[in-house]
């Protein structure tokens, strides 16, 4: 009798142990304790640009960091800044089709002319992409569930031998 209650207070310790740990990686990670609030990818403000191998465990890493970009050579021993300067301006392109650009017009008149006509144009795709592409489902492949056999399993923790032969040595264990 003592050693199930000894084996109850254990396991409730246990759970409480577990059940706090739990709790406290949950505020860390939402950033209660003020840690938190620093990491993650929303706050960092860094990004690698490109890396090259040099050598071994040598690289150069282009880096931007605040609107300032870092060229940094990287070994096991550290971390060296070989030269920095201004971030380029991000290109924002989006074209969605042909873009020509009208000749300068020489009157205002024309130029409205000229906007009119761009503005009632309907926007479309390129004659190439008209026909639709086939759509495949991904990932669709037919899976058959394998069942081992008992040659494949044993000696393994499914195989049912070993559960038996662990039984047994117990049962050995308490008669003798």
């Amino acid at each position: 009798m003592d050693t199930l209650v000894i084996a109850l207070r254990v396991a409730l310790s246990l759970g409480v142990v577990l059940a706090l740990m739990w709790v406290l990686h949950r505020r860390m990670a939402k950033g209660q304790f003020g840690a938190g609030k620093t990491r993650g990818r929303r706050s960092a403000s860094v990004e690698v640009v490109a890396r090259q191998g040099i050598g071994g465990k040598a690289s150069v890493v282009v880096v931007d960091v605040e609107g300032e970009r870092l060229v940094l050579g990287v070994s096991e021993h550290g971390v060296a800044l070989l030269t920095s300067g201004q971030a380029p301006a991000p290109e924002l392109t989006i074209v969605t089709g042909p873009v020509q650009l009208p000749a300068r017009p020489a009157s205002a008149e024309q130029f409205r002319q000229e906007l009119a006509q761009q503005t009632a144009a309907e926007p479309r795709l390129p004659d190439a992409a008209a026909e639709p592409l086939p759509m495949r489902p991904r990932n669709r492949r037919t899976h058959r569930t394998v069942v081992p056999t008992s040659a494949q399993l044993q000696g393994s923790i499914l195989a049912a031998d070993t559960w038996r032969q662990a039984a047994a040595a117990l049962r050995n264990r308490r008669a003798g």
